[in-house]
């Protein structure tokens, strides 16, 4: 009983894909995260006239500001520089931008390049998000106990 040979590109094709899920969950943690900030947000700004006079309002939103920079950096799209010239973003494409050059280039590398970039972006994502989250962490207890001041003074 003879096996068939196995595809050589097939364990590429199975990490890019785990790298566009991953991505596309990431994206999707950053959205609902921002939310999160906002209604975060809400109790620190209704309370503010009462917390005290040595802690001004910028310093306050400084945290909660880094936390959108992060979040909104998880989800401004990327184009990176390695592999551009199979990634064509052009406002003005035409069908022969799109000339299959298969027979040109070595299938495994463009996949191997292509796992390279999803991979890079996927850990700079990952890294904004966690960035982000432990912040979040820090700020809601920070915000437990400056509304415990204001309530309790």
């Amino acid at each position: 009983m003879n096996k068939p040979a196995p595809d050589p590109a097939q364990p590429y094709r199975s990490l890019i894909a785990g790298y566009t899920d991953a991505i596309r969950a990431s994206d999707f943690k950053a959205n609902i995260a921002i939310l999160f900030v906002a209604f975060m947000m809400g109790p620190i700004l209704y309370n503010y006239p009462k917390f005290p006079a040595y802690l001004p309002i910028p310093f306050v939103l400084l945290p909660f500001l880094v936390v959108y920079v992060c979040l909104f950096m998880v989800l401004i799209p990327r184009y990176p520089k390695r592999g551009a010239k199979n990634f064509l973003v052009s406002r003005t494409a035409t069908a022969e931008d799109f000339a299959n050059v298969a027979e040109t280039e070595d299938e495994i590398e463009q996949l191997r390049l292509r796992c390279a970039v999803l991979s890079e972006l996927l850990w700079w994502k990952t890294l904004y998000i966690v960035i982000s989250f432990v912040l979040s962490i820090v700020c809601i207890f920070v915000t437990i106990l400056l509304l415990i001041y204001v309530w309790y003074t």
